[in-house]
Parts: C-alpha cells; sequence; structure tokens
C-alpha cells in the first residue's frame, strides 16, 4: 500500500470516527425527532464513507451490506435530518423516512440487475438524491429569516450546505462514472472533504445543544401570545406591547406580516423581539408564532353560533392564513380535529372544510 493509499485510509478512518462519535452523542439524551435523525443521517454519513474507500468491498464481502444499505439511503437521511432540525415538530412521523427507502429500492434494484436496466437504476437513485438534497436546502433557506432560535439560524448556512455541497458533488461524479467510468483519481480528495466535514460537524454540533435537538415545547394553545411569568423586567414593557399589538390590533391577520416588519411596528430592535419570542413567549419559529393566533381567532369565530353560515375557508383566510390547506394542517395539528369537526361539536352542524366528507347525521 503506497504513501498516498494509507493517508486516504486514515482520513476515512478520521472521517468515520467523527460521524459515530456525533451518532453516539445524539443518542445518549432523550430521543426527540433531531436527534432521531441526527443519529441516522451520521450513521449513513460514516456507512457513505467507508463505501468509498477502494477495495472495500472485496475486503469485507457480504458483511458490509448494512454498511452498503445506510450508505445508498444517504440522501434521504440528510433529507430528514435537515428538515427535523430546521421544522419543529413535538412528535416525530415517520413517513420522513419514504424517500431514504425509495433510494434503498432503487439501490437494490441497480444491483439485482445489469447492463442499461442497472445504469438506469443508477441514474434514477442519484437523481431523486440530487433532488432531495436540492429540496432540503430550499427548506433550509425559506425558514432561514422566520427562525427564532439564534444558536440554529446561524447554522443554516456552513456546515449543512457545506454537507450539501459535498453530496452534490458526488451525485455528479457518480452519475459520470455511469456514463465515462472510473473517477477513483478523486477518492482522496473525497476522503479529505469527508474527514473535515466530520469533524467540524462533531466541533459544531458534540455538545447537543438543547435549543437544537432538544423535544420541542409546544406553547399552550389557550395561553397564545400572552405575557407570561417568564417574561424578564428588561422585556415587560416590550411583552405587554406585543400583546397588545396582537390582541387588540390583530396584525396576524396582514398579509406576509415579518418578523422586521413587526419590529418596526413595536419600534423595538429585531434580534430583541427574536429573544423575546423566543426565549420568554417559547416559540421556536415565526410563523408558529402566529400560527397560535389566527387558530384561537379561527376557533373563536367556528363556535360562534352568529358565524355559523360563514364558509370555514373565508374564516381561515380571514384569520390571517394564506390558503385553505395550511389552515387545515395546522388547525387539525393543533386541535387533533378537522374544522369542520371543530364546529360540529360547538355548534352541532357539520359543514365541508375540504379536509373531510363528512355529513351531518342528525
Amino acid at each position: 500500500m503506497g504513501q498516498a493509499e494509507i493517508l486516504e485510509l486514515l482520513a476515512r478512518g478520521a472521517a468515520v470516527g467523527a460521524f459515530v462519535g456525533l451518532a453516539i452523542q445524539a443518542g445518549r439524551a432523550r430521543i426527540s425527532p433531531a436527534r432521531l435523525t441526527t443519529v441516522l443521517f451520521c450513521i449513513g454519513a460514516a456507512s457513505h464513507t467507508l463505501t468509498q474507500q477502494p477495495g472495500v468491498a472485496a475486503a469485507f464481502g457480504w458483511t458490509l451490506a448494512p454498511v452498503w444499505a445506510f450508505s445508498v439511503m444517504g440522501a434521504g437521511l440528510f433529507w430528514a435530518f435537515a428538515l427535523e432540525l430546521f421544522e419543529d415538530r413535538a412528535k416525530m412521523d415517520f413517513r420522513r423516512f419514504a424517500p431514504a427507502g425509495l433510494l434503498f429500492a432503487f439501490g437494490v434494484g441497480a444491483v439485482l440487475t445489469s447492463g442499461q436496466v442497472s445504469r438506469a437504476f443508477l441514474l434514477i437513485h442519484n437523481v431523486a438524491s440530487a433532488t432531495l438534497i436540492g429540496h432540503a436546502l430550499v427548506c433550509i433557506a425559506r425558514g432561514w429569516h422566520g427562525d427564532l432560535v439564534e444558536t440554529r439560524r446561524r447554522l443554516r448556512g456552513p456546515i449543512l450546505v457545506a454537507s450539501a455541497i459535498y453530496a452534490l458533488a458526488v451525485i455528479a461524479v457518480q452519475i459520470g462514472e455511469i456514463f465515462l467510468g472510473s473517477a477513483a483519481a478523486f477518492s482522496p480528495l473525497g476522503a479529505v472533504s469527508l474527514m473535515v466535514l466530520g469533524l467540524l460537524g462533531l466541533a459544531v454540533f458534540g455538545r447537543m445543544d438543547a435549543d437544537l435537538f432538544g423535544p420541542v415545547s409546544i406553547p399552550d394553545p389557550k395561553d397564545h401570545g400572552a405575557v407570561v411569568p417568564a417574561v424578564t423586567t428588561e422585556d415587560t414593557g416590550l411583552a405587554a406591547a406585543l400583546d397588545r399589538i396582537m390582541r387588540v390590533d390583530r396584525v396576524y391577520r396582514e398579509e406576509g406580516l415579518t418578523i422586521s416588519a413587526l419590529a418596526l411596528r413595536l419600534k423595538t430592535p429585531e434580534h430583541r423581539l427574536r429573544r423575546l419570542i423566543n426565549q420568554q413567549l417559547g416559540h421556536r419559529n415565526f410563523s408558529a408564532f402566529l400560527n397560535q393566533w389566527r387558530l384561537a381567532d379561527a376557533k373563536q369565530a367556528l363556535a360562534d353560533p352568529s358565524q355559523r353560515e360563514v364558509p370555514i375557508s373565508t374564516i381561515g383566510l380571514d384569520a390571517g392564513f394564506q390558503s385553505l390547506g395550511p389552515f387545515n394542517r395546522a388547525f387539525k395539528l393543533e386541535t387533533g380535529v378537522t374544522p369542520s369537526e371543530f364546529r360540529a361539536r360547538n355548534l352541532g352542524a357539520v359543514e365541508d372544510d375540504g379536509s373531510s366528507a363528512q355529513t351531518s347525521s342528525t
């Protein structure tokens, strides 16, 4: 074995150690959606690092199968990891892993076939992987401004985008191999890149900051926007002004309301308003903060006998939701029932809201 091969092997060993160490750190505390997807993504990254080592298949034979499985699902696991880290969900939605399962199926198809069919499976696998990574990047960028967790907000660019760039580069090389042949010359560069990414990830995520990975606590809808006892003396005035502008002026109904615009209305620095809503009022995302007010508004209207004939879609739009779909999803996520079911329980009448096809039995 030459010096270059030894250095590559050491680099891959360091990368595997970093990813496995991060997976162990993530799995040590109470599991949460972000922690679970972190563990699986790190296992996938470590597996990818191993399977890209020249000659590894000949050395391990069939025992490499579980490692290969995690490696082939890598882009899907990255997608699930990115969405769970940057979207606040109190419970794990296992449908997040459906894309990873689909990538695994494509990988198996490539292994069990040959010739043009195998190449087609590999091409589909790489295109699907690139699509998932691209979608994850779009989600990361789209949610940046409304993210109220400062630690997470700062991470939206560097580590995850670097990881995505690496993954897209690997996909491009693999697609090139399908049509042009071996790209073994890039293997040492890939090993060093993975080592750098692994060590950076361990340095940044190694502490498993509760703001990033802890279980999500959803504020009680009954207390939406209210000034809670945790508010510091310094922020009491701002909290009261925020409560007033939401409760009395109902600014949450305004289309396209941003935290920057709200801070301007309150004549306060944006970072101070972010800190108040996140650390004092318990919201991790500005949209979630607005939706608490919008849902309370909608529930009040749905339970009002004088608004019995008002279409549910009108109530949702008047509350500030941009369309019926997001309103229905947010409403059911909070209450466990659809808007029509909620109205039926309060007024004794069922109305179609587009999310169910129920009819009144009375």
